[in-house]
């Protein structure tokens, strides 16, 4: 075969496989993107609820997955708030503090948050928040990532104490919980709304957990009364669901 036809050939083929290699590499990419629109979940809420509280996945591979969500440590070792890519436990004491990479979860919900809509908010109480999201939900049978950040007039929050096995259900372990009551606060909530049709896979309805922004005080909503704040929701059609 002639030198210059065998050169060409090999050119072409060269070519030919970095257009395939960059094929591969955009639909990784794409699929990748993607994944900003999937709700990962470690653990059903009905398996968490029943005592299931060993951790079985590390926060460092946890946060790959989401930089917005809650759930909770090993052992039911206080809450968990993730927003802005920031992992924080809130404690017993109810101090946050970032949480390490080592730590793991026996349940989560997180996601990366893309916001879809927003509308702002004034003088409501808990209740009369979730009536609003509420009438600007399109669909009940999505998911819903919810932030609310503003002002709080008062917020409600509270933290379980760390467990020993053998685990108790939760209606139990949540009997030795500490309740703060915090007046006048900057702060954000985030959490999830899932639909009926999911009960027993997560907790349905509204589950929201409260940190301050100078990372001060914060815990599982419990009730609140908001002077002014901005609800951001992201929908969320796609699920991933990791069993322990």
């Amino acid at each position: 075969m002639n030198k210059k036809i065998i050169i060409v050939v090999a050119v072409v083929l060269a070519g030919l496989f970095v257009l395939s290699s960059l094929s591969s590499i955009l639909q990784y990419n794409q699929n990748v993107a993607g994944d900003r629109d999937v709700l990962y979940q470690l653990a059903t809420f009905n398996t968490f609820s029943n005592g299931g509280y060993a951790g079985f996945m590390s926060y460092s591979e946890l946060e790959k997955h989401g930089d917005f969500g809650i759930g909770t440590f090993d052992g039911l070792d206080g809450e968990m708030l993730a927003v802005n890519g920031i992992y924080y436990q809130i404690p017993w004491d109810g101090k946050p503090r970032v949480a390490t990479g080592n730590m793991e979860a026996p349940y989560a919900t997180v996601t990366f948050f893309d916001v879809d809509q927003s509308f702002a908010v004034g003088g409501v109480n808990y209740t009369q928040l979730k009536a609003e999201i509420d009438s600007a939900l399109p669909s009940k049978d999505a998911i819903y990532a919810i932030k609310v950040t503003g002002t709080f007039d008062f917020a409600q929050t509270r933290s379980p104490a760390k467990q020993n096995q053998p685990y108790q259900p939760l209606s139990v372990a949540l009997q030795n919980q500490a309740v703060f009551n915090l007046t006048d606060v900057s702060a954000t909530a985030v959490g999830f709304w899932f639909p009926a049709s999911m009960d027993g896979v997560d907790y349905v309805g509204y589950h929201l957990h409260l940190i301050t922004d100078d990372a001060s005080a914060g815990g599982h909503l419990l009730d609140c009364i908001i002077r002014n704040a901005t609800v951001e929701i992201d929908q969320t059609t796609r699920y991933s669901l990791v069993l322990p």
